[in-house]
């Protein structure tokens, strides 16, 4: 019957790939051909053998354009470069050799041009090596669990899921082109903006991005080709203010195309907007007395709330606490489970393959994930306040048990290196506040506590983040220098109020990995201080 399957299962793979390109035959049968011959090679005598292998090859394609008051100063494309790298398991799935859950990988250099015996001999290499970390690894692991035992309930964790036999080769739906006239030209109009403002330093626009394909092979039988691919305009510039202080700021735009771009005339808009605001500023009197009471959060401040709040290790994505007294501790919200955690008119729903919202494309699209699980198209986190469910990838946890088929790709790491991501996190408010009525809930509620004044942030950027003090007439005006604190959990758990407004962004969370948000677009928090 294996024989059947094994049969069964090559003509399938082989049809998949008969359909593709030369370039992706020759890396898929390199991988495949060094992965069997690895499996049934791969061993020290009386050391263990590998149950689990996979192998990734990245090639990217980058560039850079780079202007200064209405000149191009620097223009870089890369020709396609290749990394492979090398993931690899002992024991087997209920114990084996991982001790940080992070899927450690050895990187394996690779040619620029597909060579099936280049790709075999790097790959060949990079398992040597990985094989000789993972038994240190395994040694290592052993020691620390006998010296600390596990409870009865993790005991029963598996170290890592199996995953079903799957091919998926994916394509990108439009080409990726870099027209150097065009962007030379965007980078050239936006940068002499900065002509007229001679109080601004240092200032500068930058286009660039990044084409990458993916090529994963495992001996579960996952075979994946997945394309990752991003542009992105930052104008940066700083001001000094009269007492001497240095402001950095930056404006950017992210795109999953050159081609996406907005319009010459709308990023002019931007950059002239960040460039006054730059100035605005510059000029605003600093922050001089002590303030603790409600606050409106808008804008960019929201979705910095509740990045830093849910979208990290522990909150809403699922933790493994390494098997190594190395490891620094992560505070958690397993054990919240079922339990409410933020203002009960709140729902989280995590969306995969949904690729536009109210006419916004959205970046966190995907279909399948790095380990090859094709995940829910929407699963809810957090329900009416309740935390209900975490995102997770293949190393099962205590209270996630299973992948929700969240581990996605690095954008920086091409030797396959991926992490527990969202692909689209959608904050849902029930019964929300209409957005022109926010602010005199600000002041209604500073009059209750008997406060002089109010405040609204609408950006949290240390130096930079943009913040205004409001009387109770309404007037505003604006300040630097805030300290805003207690941004936390537990000032989301019962806000005052809640726009029924919602904003829609992309985002490369902690750098590495695109994702979408979207969110109300202000919420009224009580019980935050700024100080000086």
């Amino acid at each position: 019957m294996k024989y059947i399957l094994s049969i069964i299962l090559f003509f399938l793979l082989a049809g998949s790939l008969s359909a593709q390109n030369e370039q992706d035959q020759v890396i898929f049968k390199a991988m495949q051909d060094e992965m069997q011959r690895r499996k049934e090679q791969l061993m020290l005598p009386g050391m263990q053998k590998p149950y689990y292998l996979s192998y990734t090859l990245g090639r990217t394609h980058q560039f850079e354009v780079v202007g200064a008051l209405g000149g191009v100063t620097n223009f870089y494309e890369s020709p396609w470069s290749a990394v492979g790298g090398v993931q690899m398991f002992l024991g087997d799935y209920d114990h084996n050799n991982d001790i940080n859950y992070v899927w450690a990988s050895v990187q394996a250099g690779m040619p620029e041009q597909a060579d099936y015996d280049v790709i075999r001999r790097n790959f060949w290499l990079g398992s040597d090596a990985m094989y000789k970390w993972s038994l240190q690894a395994g040694a290592m692991k052993d020691a620390y669990l006998k010296a600390n035992p596990k409870t009865a309930e993790e005991a029963v964790v598996k170290d890592q899921q199996k995953v079903d036999a799957v091919t998926r080769i994916e394509e990108p739906k439009n080409a990726y082109t870099i027209d150097r006239v065009k962007l030379e030209n965007i980078v050239e109009e936006l940068s002499a903006i900065f002509k007229d403002y001679k109080d601004i330093y240092d200032s500068s626009v930058a286009i660039t991005g990044q084409e990458m394909e993916v090529y994963k092979s495992t001996t579960d039988g996952v075979v994946l080709k997945e394309p990752l691919r991003y542009a992105s305009l930052v104008a940066s510039a700083y001001v000094m203010t009269e007492d001497g202080v240095r402001i950095d700021d930056a404006y950017s735009v992210l795109v999953a195309r050159p081609d996406d771009l907005p319009s010459l005339d709308e990023l002019k808009k931007g950059v002239k907007a960040f460039a006054d605001n730059l100035i605005k500023l510059k000029n605003a009197p600093a922050i001089t007395e002590y303030y603790a009471g409600p606050v409106l959060l808008e804008d960019g401040a929201c979705s910095s709330v509740f990045i830093s709040n849910f979208l990290k290790r522990g909150a809403l994505f699922a933790y493994r606490k390494p098997d190594t007294d190395r490891a620094q501790p992560v505070k958690t919200l397993d054990a919240r489970l079922g339990m409410k955690i933020v203002d009960n008119r709140v729902s989280i729903k995590n969306y995969s393959s949904l690729d536009k919202y109210n006419g916004v494309p959205l970046l966190g699209a995907y279909n399948i994930d790095a380990e090859g699980i094709v995940p829910a198209k929407e699963m809810t986190l957090v329900e009416n306040g309740i935390f209900k469910s975490m995102l997770n990838g293949c190393t099962p946890t205590l209270y996630a048990p299973q992948s929700t088929g969240s581990s996605r790709f690095l954008l920086s790491s091409r030797n396959g290196m991926f992490s527990t991501a969202p692909g689209t996190i959608h904050i849902e408010v029930e019964k929300g506040t209409k957005p022109e009525k926010m602010k005199s809930a600000l002041i209604k509620a500073d009059k209750e506590e008997s406060l002089k004044y109010a405040y609204i942030v609408r950006s949290l950027a240390g130096k930079a983040s943009r913040i205004y003090r409001v009387d109770l007439d309404g007037k505003e005006t604006q300040v630097r220098f805030g300290d805003v604190s207690g941004l936390t959990l537990i000032n989301l758990k019962r806000m005052l109020n809640i726009s029924s407004k919602e904003n829609v962004s992309n985002y490369i969370l902690n750098g590495q990995l695109l994702s979408s948000l979207i969110y109300p677009s202000s919420i009224l928090v009580e019980n935050i201080e700024i100080n000086k």
